[in-house]
């Protein structure tokens, strides 16, 4: 995946994230955006490319939390080293790898946040990761498998994880 297309899919995560996201949440879990994008980005772009582009987001999404800024982009980051270290060694093109790392990449983002922002009360953390996270996760793998039947549909080599010829 080339920069400018994956600093578009970027973009467009930030928005779908911020705008579509709220509309189709179900149970009040959403679809993560980001770790889609982190993910996919993984599978083109190599390691350091989607921790930066996690970074960078999380530090956009950080600007509605002023209280907690910088957790976001520390949380997307790391889950951006961890899913693209993960997907260099594993058969990148198998969809079940690609679904695994999109729903741990979805808990651990959301261990990393919700136990820095409920630091003082693991009970609601505790609540907050059942109700939300692990719903949210599976949401997240549903739109992921959209995204990538919708790829193997239209021939994109680098979210379906084909190798480059």
């Amino acid at each position: 995946m080339r920069i400018r297309a994956f600093v578009v899919v970027c973009i467009g995560a930030l928005i779908l994230d911020t705008a579509l996201a709220p509309e189709i949440e179900i149970l009040g879990a959403r679809p993560d955006f980001l770790i889609l994008a982190i993910v996919y980005g993984g599978l083109g772009a190599g390691v350091r490319i989607p921790i930066i582009a996690g970074f960078l987001m999380g530090l956009t999404v950080d600007s509605e939390l002023p209280e907690y800024f910088g957790l976001n982009a520390l949380a997307l980051s790391i889950t951006a080293f961890v899913s693209a270290s993960l997907l260099d060694r594993l058969v990148k093109s198998n969809i079940l790898v690609q679904c695994s790392v999109i729903f741990g990449g979805t808990l651990l983002r959301d261990v990393i946040f919700y136990a820095a922002y409920y630091r003082d009360s693991l009970d609601i953390f505790g609540h907050v990761f059942v109700r939300y996270s692990l719903i949210g996760a599976g949401y997240t793998v549903a739109v992921g498998l959209l995204i990538h039947v919708m790829a193997r549909l239209a021939n994109w080599r680098a979210i379906t994880g084909a190798l480059r010829r």
